[in-house]
Parts: structure tokens; C-alpha cells; sequence
């Protein structure tokens, strides 16, 4: 039986891709739905990338469209890690699918979920969290029925989209700062342990093994290792990936370790915007609201959970593809 029932907010997105097979491949969790958002692509790009996961996959849960902007900020899309599909590939592309989004906004799917089900739904947050705010904002009275949040996103030391700010948090600071104050369980993943969650380049490789016909998953992580400028610089072995960071803790908790601090988001415009902030002093406030947040990371267990699971979703594909598919259909 399941442990984890849970939510997968995305923005796939290359890892996201990973985190969404790390889960599929997992006892522990079952998939209760997908929701796409806005994030390193744009919605309409997101939504097909997340149906076309969900079908490589064999996943049976319905995949919903999220928030098509954030509520206030608007931004370029970083095309230089994720392509202009945003699930852009080295070579073959996921396997054509006629699967289709649900009707009912992804918002409104996490408050009817929670409502169904208290105390039981963990919401998986690998992309901005607009969603996840517009949901408790329409419904203020799920976030006590929420069983938890988990959260890739922010950084305390030092961002990537700017020297001080994590990507998914800039993008949509104001949502992140009313999911953050909304007071349910929340643990955040962010780059002080994300940067350190990287496969090496022999591991990525190992995902061709076995597999003689196209191989779309390591085509696609090959594209986003290609693209890391931490593996082009030689500062990592391989790339980081991020975003299967809160599936690992959900599945293996033992592999980080968590902090309970509080954190605070900067919404002002300005260098700082976008920046996650916690106050470590001895003699600050104690009533302060804190959530949890990973400050470790066992990179080999992390590796040897994530590797073979990628291996056999890779394999899982593989079978379902017969020729690479164009750069158009857009994964």
C-alpha cells in the first residue's frame, strides 16, 4: 500500500521528467494527479509535456493545466536549459499519445483532492507554486487538511536565475510567500542540497543499457546535461537534478538532512527579488513560524535510488518507441 498520496505540481521541464519517473517507479506513492503550471516553459508547453510523461509512463492519473502566468511577475523562459519545447531532446523525443487535460483547473483540483481526502493528500511542488496559492487563497480552509507540502525551490546561500534568487521561487515570489505563511507542514528543497543532487555523466549513460531502440529518457537528460554550465565549468561530475530531491525524501528520508527554520520571501522589487531568506540567529524571535528545510544530502544513496529507477522508466519508454519522433511534436 501506498504511504504517499500525492499532488505533482510541474513545470516539466527536464527533471521534473525525472521526478515524475522516480515516483511512477516508487510502492511508496501513488499519483493521485499532475497538474501543469507555468514555469520554465509556457503553460501550453508544459501541459503537453506533462500529458506526454504521463503517457510514456503509463501513468492512469488525470493531468490538469495550472495557472497560464504568476500573479505578478512576468519573465523570458530559460530556452537555454530547457529548449523551446521545455522538454527538449539530444535525440528522440517521447512517443506520440492521445491523452488529453482535464477540464477543471489544476487550483481547483488540488482543493477539491484535499477536501476528499484530509489529512491524506501531500502536495508536490516542483514548479512556481502558483497553483498551490491560488487554491489555498480560493479555499483558505484546506490548509489544515493538507497532510504536507514538499517544495523544490529557494536557496540560503546564493540563487541561479540571479547571484541571490532559486528559479521556481523568482518566478512567482508572491505565490511562494502565501503558501509559505499559510501555516501546513512544509519541507523545501532548495540549491544548497539541489546543486549536490547530480548524477554523474557514467551514470546517465548507464540508462542505455539494455535498450537498443530509441531511447527518448536518456536522449532528453542528455540534452539537459549538455546544457549545465556547472558540468561545462567541470564543476560537477554531471548535472543536478533538482527536482526529484522531495520525491527521494518522500520514498527514502534518511538520505538528507532537515532543518526546522523559518523562511521568508523577498517580494520587493529589486536585486534581492525572489530571494528566500532565514534567519539562523540564536536570539531571534522562537515564536517565528518555521518550516523545514533540507540542509544535507547523501549524494551516493541519492544516486542509487534515482539511477535505476530512471533506468527502468527509460526502458518502459524505449519499448513504446519505434522511430524518433520530430522536435514539433514538442514531448
Amino acid at each position: 500500500m501506498s504511504q504517499h498520496r500525492v499532488i505533482i505540481d510541474c513545470d516539466p521541464g527536464h527533471d521534473d521528467f525525472a521526478a515524475i519517473a522516480l515516483a511512477a517507479q516508487s510502492k511508496s506513492i501513488q499519483i493521485e494527479a499532475i497538474i501543469a503550471v507555468n514555469g520554465n516553459a509556457p503553460l501550453s508547453h508544459t501541459v503537453r509535456n506533462a500529458l506526454s510523461i504521463a503517457a510514456a509512463l503509463d501513468l492512469d492519473c488525470p493531468v490538469h493545466a495550472g495557472a497560464e502566468l504568476p500573479f505578478l511577475h512576468r519573465y523570458a523562459y530559460p530556452t537555454e536549459f530547457h529548449g523551446e519545447t521545455g522538454l527538449d531532446s539530444s535525440g528522440a523525443m517521447l512517443p506520440n499519445h492521445d491523452r488529453g487535460a482535464e477540464q477543471r483547473h489544476g487550483a481547483l483540483e488540488i482543493i477539491q483532492r484535499v477536501r476528499a481526502a484530509p489529512g491524506e493528500i501531500t502536495i508536490v511542488a516542483l514548479g512556481p507554486m502558483t497553483d498551490i496559492a491560488l487554491a489555498l487563497t480560493l479555499d483558505p480552509g484546506i490548509a489544515p487538511l493538507v497532510r504536507e507540502i514538499v517544495f523544490m525551490g529557494g536557496a540560503l546561500s546564493g540563487g541561479n536565475v540571479t547571484s541571490q534568487a532559486e528559479f521556481n521561487i523568482w518566478a512567482d515570489p508572491h505565490a511562494a510567500a502565501i503558501v509559505l505563511a499559510a501555516g501546513v507542514r512544509t519541507t523545501m528543497f532548495g540549491l544548497d542540497v539541489t546543486n549536490r543532487a547530480w548524477l554523474t555523466m557514467d551514470e546517465l549513460a548507464s540508462l542505455r543499457e539494455g535498450v537498443d531502440t530509441p531511447n527518448p529518457l536518456a536522449d532528453i537528460l542528455q540534452f539537459y546535461a549538455e546544457g549545465s554550465g556547472d558540468v561545462r565549468a567541470g564543476r560537477t561530475p554531471g548535472p543536478a537534478l533538482h527536482d526529484p530531491c522531495p520525491i527521494a525524501w518522500l520514498i527514502q528520508p534518511e538520505l538528507f538532512e532537515v532543518e526546522a527554520l523559518p523562511v521568508s520571501v523577498c517580494c520587493t522589487t529589486g536585486d534581492h527579488f525572489g530571494t528566500t531568506y532565514s534567519d539562523r540567529r540564536a536570539w531571534r524571535d522562537e515564536a517565528a513560524p518555521t518550516i523545514s528545510v533540507a540542509t544535507g544530502i547523501d549524494r551516493d544513496g541519492f544516486a542509487g535510488l534515482l539511477t535505476p529507477a530512471l533506468h527502468m522508466a527509460a526502458k518502459q519508454i524505449a519499448e513504446k518507441t519505434q522511430l524518433p519522433c520530430t522536435q514539433s511534436n514538442g514531448g
